[in-house]
């Protein structure tokens, strides 16, 4: 594994690594042309107010038009279908005729939408941008209703001299169509843009045709098109743990074939002799994901341990990406002091205690979240000053990053927004997101399915967090309701639990959540006739430890003893 000494280096490693195809489609590539003579002359070329502001705004350009000695626009493209070859990406080339259409229906539309990367010429057959428009609206449109998981890097790649102008073509069309769901990435003098799943990059095609100076570093010659297409896509999933996944979802298809080998067709008789004994109450389909999802984490613990974030990309981190904020600035003194502290707390962890001892202009703050013992978390006092450290290293009060990882970790992920049902570990909410009651569903899943009629349910519970003493509270569970994210506490006591009347539905045999007039998936609740919003699903191990505090909670034994053998025992 390449040993990365950037942040930028290892999102480019994991990018390439990832990354398995690519299509160019241009008018020009299996035919060369006549070459076309230009007599020397200049052109104004007006400046256009851009929607996405370029750095250099001007009333008029001159350009310079020289003749031309080659083709125009000659492209040697096997160069650049070797550059993708030696990244392992198949590139396929696509020349469409001149009455090619570029609909949802068309060859070239499906041939760009089961492609990672999309390289389109902006002038087909002379049309001044018209199909490339069409094809490149259709993509990223449909991309984000029909896959709007899959990630898709789309290049306008074209000889046009004013590559602004360009770039506000594509913008203003997708602007129109997505409305704010496509936004202007203001690094690159206006020539990229993001939607939540696409990142469209205008380039330019190698030309006699001189380009403005801040327009000069988005011109790429055809044999470093795989290198900047992957550095492009890169940009798509730059941050440290999407490496890091974009890394391992690469190594589960390099296993593929492993993966397979365990469920031959040698397992096809048993297969069908436990569906048969399975029905009619389950489908044994379903019983393949937990033996999946085993192998795929086998791959994972095998394939993707040890140290994959180097410490260099850490320091590149803090140095490039980390800027102090006022809390930091005040608790440290200057933003040196706070990038130092920064990176040897994110390097060593619990052993800053080691470097910041006395004297120093950490150690009144170390001495507060670390002790001999670790970290420190008892009491209030503890929790607030571990808040504190943690919002340290935030890049900035918006991001609520700790919140975000701890729901990751603990909360399963749909992909989809239908067939939540109520099982062990659903977190549903009663009342307003201003006056809410947070229940966890603690019947186990076996109880849950094969329903025939209404069924009684277990719930504790979470106590919302006091909002006005937050840096002290304790908290177990963080759900997001209504984008504002909730901090709650489990107290898993027998005087803290309800239970719920539910019915299942006919054809799932599943309490199934269904949605209400504001679109919000709900479950109405026989027993009050209230509507419960679905909020979260815990995963299994997390919804089990819940249960499994629950359940000893009231295991416990009541008896008569000697009070001071009992205040002795403590």
């Amino acid at each position: 594994m390449l040993q990365a000494k950037t942040v930028k280096e290892f999102s480019q490693y994991a990018a390439e690594q990832f990354l398995r195809t690519a299509v160019i489609v241009d008018d020009n590539i299996y035919e060369r042309k006549r070459p076309i003579s230009h007599t020397p002359s200049v052109i104004q070329v007006p400046g256009r107010k851009s929607s996405i502001k370029p750095q250099t705004e001007t009333a008029f350009e001159t350009i310079d038009i020289l003749p031309e000695e080659d083709s125009v626009n000659e492209i040697l493209w096997q160069e650049t279908v070797v550059g993708f070859a030696k990244r392992h990406i198949v590139c396929s080339l696509y020349e469409p005729d001149k009455r090619d259409k570029y609909t949802v229906r068309s060859d070239v539309y499906k041939l760009c939408l089961a492609s990672d990367m999309v390289i389109v010429d902006w002038s087909l057959h002379g049309d001044d941008g018209q199909k490339a428009l069409e094809l490149i609206t259709n993509l990223v449109q449909n991309s984000l209703e029909d896959i709007p998981e899959q990630l898709r890097l789309i290049l306008v790649y074209t000889s046009e001299p004013n590559l602004g102008a360009t770039a506000n073509n594509v913008f203003e069309e997708l602007k129109g169509k997505l409305g704010d769901g496509i936004e202007p990435q203001t690094e690159d003098n206006g020539l990229s843009m993001h939607t939540s799943n696409s990142r469209i990059v205008i380039l330019g095609k190698p030309t006699h045709l001189p380009r403005l100076e801040h327009y000069q570093s988005h011109e790429e010659a055809e044999k470093r098109l795989a290198e900047r297409s992957i550095e492009e896509f890169s940009k798509l999933a730059s941050g440290l743990l999407q490496g890091t996944v974009l890394l391992g979802l690469a190594k589960i298809r390099e296993n593929s074939r492993k993966v397979l080998s365990k469920f031959d067709k040698s397992l096809d008789p048993a297969f069908l002799v436990h569906r048969a004994m399975s029905l009619p109450h389950e489908e044994a389909c379903e019983h393949v994901h937990p033996l999946l999802v085993a192998e795929i984490q086998s791959i994972l613990q095998d394939c993707l341990s040890g140290q994959i974030i180097s410490n260099n990309v850490i320091k590149n981190w803090v140095s490039d990406l980390w800027n102090p904020k006022e809390s930091a600035r005040q608790l440290f003194g200057n933003d040196q002091n706070s990038k130092e502290f920064i990176e040897y707390f994110c390097l060593n962890g619990e052993k800053i205690k080691e470097k910041y001892h006395s004297n120093t202009f950490a150690s009144s703050f170390v001495k507060k979240v670390v002790d001999r013992r670790g970290w420190k978390g008892s009491s209030s006092e503890d929790r607030e000053n571990l808040r504190k450290l943690a919002d340290l290293v935030e890049i900035n009060s918006e991001t609520n990053s700790s919140h975000k990882l701890a729901m990751l970790m603990s909360h399963r992920t749909f992909y989809g927004n239908d067939g939540k049902s109520l099982t062990l570990g659903t977190i549903i909410r009663k009342g307003t997101i201003d006056i809410p009651e947070y229940l966890l569903c603690l019947l186990p899943s076996c109880d849950t399915i094969r329903l025939s009629e209404k069924r009684r349910f277990v719930f504790c519970i979470l106590n919302v967090m006091n909002q006005e003493n937050s840096a002290k509270e304790k908290t177990s569970h963080i759900v997001e309701d209504n984008k504002i994210f909730k901090e709650l506490l489990f107290s898993p006591n027998s005087y803290n639990c309800v239970t719920l009347e539910f019915e299942p539905s006919p054809e799932t045999k599943k309490v199934i959540a269904e949605h209400d007039e504001n679109n919000n998936l709900s479950f109405i609740c026989k027993t009050d006739e209230q509507r419960y919003q679905w909020i979260a699903q815990l995963k299994p191990e997390h919804a089990q430890r819940a249960a499994e505090q629950f359940s000893r909670n009231l295991s416990r034994v009541g008896l008569t003893e000697s009070e001071w053998l009992r205040l002795m025992s403590k």
